[in-house]
Formats: C-alpha cells, structure tokens, sequence
C-alpha cells in the first residue's frame, strides 16, 4: 500500500473515532524551533515523537548506521528517492553504510507538523532552503522532506516507516 495512502487512512481513522489529530507548524524556515501545543498532553506526545526524530539527525549529522537502526522497529521500512524499499535489518544496513561512504550530513530537520495519536505519531519534516550536503567531496543542495511514521513498542517509540521526497518548495504548505 501506497504510503501516502497509509498516512491517509491513519488520518481518517482518527477522525472517524472522533480523536482529531493535533498539528502545530513550525513557526518559520529559519531554524527556529518546533512550537509544540499549548495542550500539557497534547505537547508531551509530541515532545516524544520529536525527540526520535532528533535523535535520528544527529545519527545522521554523524554518519552512525548503528544509531540510526536502533531507533527502527523491528519490521520498519524506509524508502528513498530512486531506491528499492529497505524492509530488513540488513537491508538498511547495507543502505545507510553506503550513503556514508559517499554523503557527510549537517542537517538540522524543519519540522511541518507532530501529530501524536497515542500509539502512533506522525513527523514531518524538511530541509531548510539553501540547506547542502557533502556528497563525493562537492557540496549538494539537499532538498528534502522527510516523513516518519511512529509507533509505540513496548513503551518505546519506533520508526516504522521512514519516506522521503525531494521538492524544491520547502517547509511550504
């Protein structure tokens, strides 16, 4: 199934149920931090989900494989631009142990929404605009936006899915 259609129906669902699903905009593309709700709960939730998103940047910054894998479940996917989707362990393995041979990371995540529905969360990000990465020694534009799906393992959470897409319009929408 589609991931955009995975998201949507994580959407629907809640609404059906009538839990609407809280989203807060960051509140620019200039770096600044996430504004979490005002809502104590609602914050918390999404203080969680942010926290794993956070970590998997700095993993990234790093170029740790080993960090990045132990924020996934244990059936998390991920799927990138132009690549087969990495569903097992080793997969992702051979996948992010290759793009640090050949890519050197300073990221920092814009985020355009938390939405935490308790068991799950969605993150979505971006990549601030003029925002590069050093790929085979030459600096790169990096345009992405990221989408992480969430989900809570044995009071843990983990990433289940992991997708990005790659847009010129950024943190827009």
């Amino acid at each position: 199934m589609p991931v955009h259609l995975c998201v949507r129906i994580l959407f629907l669902a809640a609404t059906l149920v009538g839990t609407p699903l809280v989203s807060v905009n960051a509140a620019d593309q200039s770096g600044e931090p996430f504004v979490f709700s005002a809502e104590p709960t609602v914050a918390a939730g999404q203080r969680v989900a942010y926290d794993v998103v956070h970590r998997y940047e700095t993993f990234l910054n790093a170029g740790d494989t080993d960090g990045i894998l132990n924020l996934f479940a244990p059936d998390g996917v991920t799927e990138w631009n132009d690549k087969p989707t990495f569903a097992t362990l080793q997969e992702k393995r051979d996948a992010y142990a290759a793009l640090f041979r050949v890519a050197r990371f300073t990221t920092t995540f814009g985020y355009a929404g938390i939405d935490d529905q308790g068991e799950t969360a969605v993150v979505r990000t971006y990549h601030h605009k003029g925002a590069t990465v050093l790929e085979d020694g030459k600096q790169v534009v990096d345009l992405n936006r990221e989408c992480f799906v969430l989900r809570r393992i044995d009071g843990a959470w983990k990433i289940t899915l992991y997708v990005f897409n790659t847009n010129l319009l950024q943190g827009e929408g």
